[in-house]
């Protein structure tokens, strides 16, 4: 699928409605702004690609060129040489195992990236792990970037939070100095040249950083659970809100923790595995449920950190409730668990009376009676 015709299928299905997000406009013809991208298509010789140093990436140039100059050093202008080595690419090509479909030149990061769109048939769990569990609940937030109901060694604490590294907010001191020399130097100088590409470098460098560690958190949980619950985070939301209140600078943190990339790697890693992932709805009150008891609070502030049940006295840290919530809730939506706290009819926002939560009886006795549920059970896994 071309570029062009990706577009124009973005643009299709937000105006039908099918696209979720921002709307989409009618694609237009790059400019001098955009970035700077060039895609070449897959050619029948696939050992052409590479040189033999596996130090070169083949151009195809059009045959059409006419220019005299450009015929001339048409050998030269077909290779790009490469600093990382393409060894293993080049030897996967030869033995037929991947096939290149095609090469994209782009400047990302203040350098200069080819990336390959290969072709490869898969079979499930190409990763043999060591199985830590059949089913782990994870709660994204910004203060920790992950809690998980399970407790995996060398990921997280005994309390089942991964730190946030903070990548940008490691940076910002230095991204704010070159942001000061930038803004004090002429427009169209070469020296405002040479900062913009530092500071296209410090971007680029915190990107792939960030990057970095969400494919090792995510590789680690696609290979070692068969089931990975997330809570579905309205990201646009919650920056929108933030900025409308007097909560503003959380929408920084709130990029900065990389939730919908977290949630792209675990999904398409899990599927190569044959495990799966499944996401709990965004108005699941997984805070302000009692992991114990199921009793739900009407209201609770976010910059409450302990939750606190006034039903059975239950005294937890805010982001292990929300995860052995997420985690009985996958429970429930893979049908493991018959009998699950705090999942009886009620209103979006819970029930705001101060008493216990009751549902009627059907035997003739009493009107009311009290809900009856199973306390968390933390599986016992062994690291």
């Amino acid at each position: 699928m071309t570029n062009a015709t990706l577009a124009l299928k973005n643009f299709s299905e937000s105006k039908s409605g099918v696209r979720r997000g921002r709307s989409v406009g009618f694609p237009k013809f790059k400019n001098r702004h955009s970035k700077l991208s060039l895609t070449f298509t897959a050619t029948d010789k696939q050992a052409g690609w590479f040189t033999e140093d596996s130090r070169h990436v083949r151009l195809i140039l059009p045959h059409f060129a006419t220019d005299p100059r450009i015929a001339r050093r048409r050998d030269q202008l077909q290779w790009l040489y490469t600093t990382e080595s393409l060894r293993r690419l080049r030897k996967k090509v030869a033995s037929g195992e991947w096939r290149v479909q095609s090469v994209t030149i782009s400047f990302t990061g203040g350098r200069w990236q080819a990336s390959f769109s290969v072709r490869q048939f898969i079979a499930p769990a190409l990763v043999a792990r060591k199985s830590l569990g059949t089913l782990v609940g994870v709660d994204l937030g910004v203060k920790h970037l992950a809690t998980l109901s399970v407790t995996v060694s060398g990921v997280n604490d005994e309390d089942g939070h991964v730190a946030n590294p903070r990548h940008l907010e490691a940076e910002l001191e230095r991204l704010a100095k070159i942001n000061r020399q930038l803004a004090r130097c002429v427009k169209g100088s070469k020296n405002r040249g040479k900062i913009l590409k530092r500071r296209q470098v410090l971007l680029g460098r915190i990107t792939r950083t960030r990057d970095l560690h969400l494919h090792r958190l995510t590789t680690t949980l696609a290979g070692s659970f068969e089931t990975v619950v997330l809570e579905d985070v309205n990201v646009v939301g919650m920056v929108t809100k933030s900025k409308h209140t007097a909560t503003h600078g959380r929408s920084r943190s709130i990029l900065d923790a990389g939730f919908y990339e977290l949630r792209r790697q675990l999904t398409y890693k899990a599927t190569d595995r044959g495990h799966r992932v499944v996401v709990v709805g965004q108005f699941y009150p997984s805070s302000k449920r009692c992991s114990h008891c199921g009793e739900t609070k009407a209201k609770f502030a976010l910059s409450d950190r302990v939750f606190e049940c006034s039903t059975c006295g239950t005294r937890l840290d805010r982001d292990v409730n929300a995860a052995r919530n997420i985690h009985r809730e996958g429970l429930r939506l893979n049908g493991d668990e018959s009998t699950v706290a705090g999942h009886q009819p009620e209103t979006l926002n819970a029930d705001s009376r101060n008493q216990k939560t009751t549902t009627p009886r059907r035997d003739g006795g009493d009107r009311y009676q009290s809900r009856t549920t199973q306390p968390f059970r933390e599986p016992s896994v062994s690291a």
